[in-house]
């Protein structure tokens, strides 16, 4: 009975100048930490032949439909009005912010896919 009693006596010895600094102990709260992106800017990454209309945009293929957007060339801003960023749909609108103009294009490749 002995042993268990001066067994704890000194484990509170011990514990006694770790606790003697006089910091109170807050358990750390979990506050989230948040990043903050800027808004995506989207732009025409390749145009092959130029002026003709088939264009690169994240990385996917798009034919034009209409003749609005066959002066297009790469490295102006565009925004997504309808359709997919990659290429999954039919047919996608791009508005361009440089130009001020709309366009409709075919999504994926088409027949032009042996230019890339």
């Amino acid at each position: 009975m002995l042993k268990p009693i001066s067994a704890f006596a000194l484990a509170l010895l011990m514990c006694a100048p770790a606790l003697a600094d006089g910091m109170d102990y807050a358990p750390r709260q979990y506050y989230p930490q948040r990043f903050y992106l800027p808004a995506e800017r989207h732009v025409i990454e390749v145009v092959r032949p130029p002026w003709s209309g088939n264009f690169i945009i994240n990385g996917a293929r798009f034919t034009a439909r209409t003749p609005a957007c066959y002066g297009w060339v790469a490295g102006e801003r565009i925004t997504l009005l309808a359709g997919d960023w990659n290429a999954r749909c039919a047919v996608a609108v791009f508005y361009n912010l440089n130009r001020r103009n709309t366009c409709e294009v075919w999504c994926g490749g088409g027949v032009w896919q042996w230019w890339w």
